[in-house]
């Protein structure tokens, strides 16, 4: 079975959220900022993936969300992308992610590692004019 994940671009008066992974030896994303995202559970749809994660990563609910874009990456994982909107802009780490803030639109590729973002589908780097 391939794994599936999805990300979230949580928008919210013109920012983006953004998490901190906390650091461990076993993950691109260790130690820096990121799109949230979380691995789906078996039977889990996109949906309620991306309600848990954004729920554990940054103690908040999601409201809707549209599908963006697709990709695999070199490991093999199915992530959909969406842009979600949120019931609040309280934001807290939790789970795996040591702080979560909101940054404006044109600034996220300034906190996001440019590693990862280079593994972005095309449409995300567009969608951050990148």
């Amino acid at each position: 079975m391939n794994r599936k994940a999805v990300a979230a671009i949580v928008l919210q008066a013109g920012k983006i959220l953004i998490a901190k992974k906390i650091k461990c030896d076993n993950s691109i994303l260790s130690g820096k900022w990121h799109i949230p995202g979380e691995t789906l559970e078996e039977n889990e749809d996109d949906f309620d993936g991306l309600k848990r994660g954004l729920k554990e990563e940054a103690g908040i609910e999601l409201l809707a969300a549209r599908f963006l874009a697709s990709h695999i990456t070199p490991k093999g994982t199915r992530v959909n992308w969406y842009e979600g909107i949120p019931s609040t802009t309280d934001i807290m780490p939790g789970s795996d992610v040591s702080e979560v803030k909101w940054v404006l639109k044109r600034n996220v590729a300034k906190f996001c590692d440019s590693e990862s973002i280079s593994l972005w589908p095309k449409e995300i780097r567009e969608y951050f004019d990148l």
